[in-house]
């Protein structure tokens, strides 16, 4: 197979983990020696409905000229997020990613009823879908009753993530820096990586932070989407009112050598997010050989099957009840695993051989 693939992400604004799935989709199929091109169109916010409306048609006609160019005309194998594309119902060239359907939910929805089964028709009917899990494909099949396959490839961690890990395992964290500022070793640091949406239950973790018996320095990460809920942790209380007597850091945005720096020192890592197609941050963390407190759900189950899982806030309450700090001998013996971590070495269903292997048999197929 020598085909180009075209990598458009129409959805750009800066770092996030549907940008990095993009990134390592360019790695994987570098890899396998295919000639690949990233496309990125920037994402832009507009107040007015008239205006958004507008850029939103404006957007759909400018993605569906590059299919056609580089998918029909050029006959390249064509993956992108943009949903809906006409084009795309017709050509087995074309793959549309959708990562989760957390916007089906009610109190999760992002659209309007309408667009809701403008975009359930299309998703029924793409010639092919590709996801990121196995949870994620058996739930578009199921919502969808879609009868053609649905592909999924897992995601794992970019290169820019096992440099930086490989980097602080050789390297002491200077008593300057903002970071070792944030952390508290007499205490256990526990940390969550995720945006400030509703979906993602930042304020399950503050209710269940109020009930603890122990006290923590907590470490959150996010961007600030929801105003509310920054403002809650902010101001350390619950949605009722309560106080928490844990310290709180809420940092919007950090560099992956931060971010690093983070889940070195961290006793564990909290994930109360009711619903995910993969969950990037959750298996950085799992390299790290952290333990894992996670949501009882699907995907979790599956790619974290060790993890301690919650489905109530007093049960979140308690497992944090029972972590404590982290001891210098632990942080040597994670340093020790850090330094060794390349992209051959992580477990066998997220190696990019592996991965690259199972995207090659999926254009093949095709």
């Amino acid at each position: 197979m020598n085909k180009k693939v075209i990598l458009l992400y129409p959805y750009f604004n800066g770092t996030s983990g549907a940008f990095n799935r993009y990134l390592l989709l360019k790695d994987l199929i570098k890899k396998i020696n295919i000639p690949v091109k990233l496309i990125l169109i920037k994402e832009k916010k507009h107040n007015s409905i008239f205006l958004k409306t507008f850029f939103r048609l404006i957007k759909f006609l400018k993605v569906e000229l590059l299919i056609f160019y580089y998918s029909i005309l050029k006959n390249y194998f064509f993956i992108t997020d943009f949903n809906p594309s006409i084009l795309a119902l017709f050509s087995s060239r074309i793959f549309i990613q959708i990562h989760d359907l957390s916007w089906k939910k009610k109190e999760f929805a992002r659209h309007n009823s309408f667009s809701y089964f403008i975009f359930l028709y299309f998703i029924r009917n793409y010639s092919n879908i590709l996801t990121v899990s196995k949870t994620s494909k058996l739930a578009i099949e199921k919502f969808s009753g879609r009868k053609k396959e649905v592909s999924y490839l897992y995601n794992s961690v970019n290169r820019d993530f096992i440099r930086k890990s490989n980097k602080i395992a050789n390297n002491e964290l200077k008593k300057n820096d903002f970071i070792y500022k944030a952390l508290n070793l007499d205490l256990p640091n526990i940390i969550y990586i995720a945006t400030l949406t509703p979906r993602k239950c930042h304020l399950d973790l503050l209710e269940a932070l109020s009930t603890t018996e122990n006290l923590f320095n907590v470490n959150l990460v996010g961007y600030p989407t929801s105003k509310k809920i920054r403002k809650l942790i902010e101001a350390n209380k619950t949605i009722n009112g309560n106080r928490i007597r844990s310290n709180i850091n809420y940092f919007p945005k950090l560099s992956q050598k931060d971010l690093c720096n983070l889940l070195l020192y961290s006793s564990a890592y909290i994930s109360t997010s009711k619903n995910e197609g993969f969950g990037i941050p959750v298996l950085e963390a799992d390299l790290y050989e952290i333990p894992l407190i996670v949501r009882d759900i699907d995907i979790n189950r599956e790619l974290f099957p060790n993890s301690k899982f919650f489905q109530s806030n007093n049960e979140l309450s308690k497992f944090l009840d029972e972590i404590k700090p982290l001891n210098s001998i632990e942080i040597k013996k994670r340093k020790e695993s850090l330094s060794k971590i390349n992209e051959e070495n992580l477990m066998p269903i997220f190696n990019y051989s592996t991965l690259s292997n199972n995207l090659q048999n999926l254009f093949e197929s095709n």
